[in-house]
């Protein structure tokens, strides 16, 4: 999640949450003077860097998350100016086209499949509503060449999250499972949404989740982007600007303690190989490549805090899912968080990273392909 979207939904988040922070009139209330984050050490640069080539814009808007289907289409999720949802053809033969606009909601946030061709997503309501979690059923889609949709997918809303503070990044265990999980960046932790009945519960609720404390906006964040594999759970604490593991029991909750992987890195969401590496999108204008296992980072494309970067405040990344880019990793970028956005930087983009993956080597335990 963004720092831009951050300050739309941290104004959002309902006034009754809001009122029982309230001090009562007799007390003593020691101001909070906020904390300037620090900009992470800059990691090496790959060289050459990954090819990025943008594959849609959308001057203004800000791409918050994005789903590959197995036919290799993307969903992406704009969080603004309007909650839109759009399906995006990577190989830019056909035309993107607009899926669904969430009138009920104030933005869209993250976004996952569970099982083939059935994703959910969320966002928080209008009018200081809870948050909701939709359903968006592709199996009977269908798009014409030029763009026009001839079978709709099947839209609706499947539950709320009443007590949820900050929802963010979403992602799966198994594809026979009928709950996801979804980050809570404010509370610090995650829930465990059932998708066929719509209730949820706090499964997870660890320090390591947390935000710093006297801090505002993007530098407040706790857990952001969450990938499970293996039953692992990997994350990012975009506040703390650390990334963690921690293994998970079958029913989605904690089987041990969280292991740090690495601090200093200015982290969003991220996708996951299968040689054990993050692909990191980096508020901070660039993907890097983490290696789960030693804390190694690597700018695989990008400048880092730089405003001329190709890529300007990546928000999400997933791995392409074709013959043809399996060594792919597809960005959404909202233009801007940190850095002045130049014009039509707001879009997706694919980045190829095969040739960059071997700079790290492989060895058995990692087999080839990418994961999401």
């Amino acid at each position: 999640m963004t720092a831009l979207s951050a300050i739309v939904l941290l104004i959002s988040i309902p006034l009754c949450l809001a009122a029982s922070s309230v001090a009562p009139a007799t007390s003593v209330v020691t101001p909070v003077v906020p904390v300037q984050p620090t900009i992470p050490p800059s990691p090496p640069t790959a060289s050459p860097e990954a090819n990025v080539t943008r594959i849609f814009k959308y001057p203004g808007g800000g791409f918050e998350n994005l789903a590959i289907r197995s036919n290799g289409q993307i969903l992406a999720t704009l969080a603004f100016p309007e909650p839109l949802l759009f399906y995006v053809d990577p190989l830019s033969i056909r035309p993107a086209v607009l899926l669904h606009n969430f009138t009920l909601l104030q933005n869209t946030g993250g976004i996952t499949e569970l099982a083939p061709d059935r994703f959910y997503g969320h966002g928080p309501g209008i009018n200081n509503s809870p948050y909701s979690v939709y359903s968006v059923d592709m199996r009977q889609f269908l798009v014409l060449p030029d763009g026009t949709i001839f079978t709709p997918p099947v839209i609706k809303e499947i539950g709320t999250l009443p007590s949820a503070l900050l929802l963010n990044g979403m992602t799966r265990l198994r594809s026979d499972d009928n709950f996801v999980l979804i980050s809570d960046t404010l509370l610090g932790g995650v829930w465990k949404f059932y998708v066929d009945t719509g209730k949820s519960q706090l499964v997870i609720k660890d320090p390591s989740m947390s935000g710093p404390p006297n801090q505002t906006a993007f530098a407040a964040f706790g857990i952001n982007g969450l990938r499970a594999q293996n039953n692992t759970l990997f994350y990012c604490n975009s506040g703390a600007q650390k990334f963690y593991k921690m293994p998970l029991h079958a029913d989605g909750s904690s089987a041990s303690k969280a292991t740090l992987i690495t601090s200093d890195i200015a982290c969003d969401d991220f996708a996951l190989d299968k040689w054990g590496f993050a692909y990191v999108a980096s508020p901070r204008n660039a993907l890097i490549r983490l290696d789960t296992r030693t804390g190694a980072q690597l700018v695989v494309a990008g400048t880092f805090a730089d405003s001329s970067s190709d890529i300007i405040s990546a928000s999400s990344a997933r791995f392409g899912k074709g013959d043809s880019d399996r060594t792919s990793v597809y960005i959404t970028t909202n233009g801007g968080a940190f850095a002045g956005a130049p014009p039509g930087s707001q879009g997706i983009s694919r980045v190829d990273v095969g040739d960059v993956a071997q700079l790290f080597g492989r060895d058995d335990r990692y087999p080839m392909g990418g994961k999401g």
